[in-house]
């Protein structure tokens, strides 16, 4: 199977959040600015508890991390991953697909997200 790579992940992000277009096209076509925009929006579909929204950004978001080339997957943990705040969302938490899941416990292992306090009493 072929790698999906940026053409194809701009394409699908901008026909699932067309609120986004604009604001894509304005990061002088770098992948890891592009995600920020897809990451910030997540977030703010997070933060507001639209669980609608937050579900599609982290689906779409699951399909590049497993399926994408190596440009895809690695602005998906240090332009997405590494930015969202699900410290307060257990929800989102639940949300998240495998290859996300392993990709934030990489960043908290490494500091670069926060650990989620929810996940830590579960292992008590």
């Amino acid at each position: 199977m072929e790698e999906l790579h940026r053409s194809i992940f701009l394409k699908e992000l901008k026909n699932a959040f067309p609120q986004l277009k604009d604001d894509i096209n304005t990061q002088y076509g770098l992948l890891h600015l592009e995600m920020h925009v897809f990451a910030d929006f997540a977030q703010r579909c997070i933060t507001g508890g639209d669980v609608k929204q937050a579900r599609s950004c982290l689906i779409l978001a699951e399909k590049y991390c497993g399926a994408g080339n190596a440009d895809l997957r690695n602005a998906i943990a240090v332009s997405f991953v590494e930015h969202l705040d699900l410290r307060q969302a257990q929800w989102a938490w639940d949300l998240l697909g495998p290859c996300l899941r392993d990709v934030y416990l990489q960043c908290v292992a490494i500091g670069t997200a926060p650990p989620l306090p929810y996940l830590s009493q579960r292992k008590k």
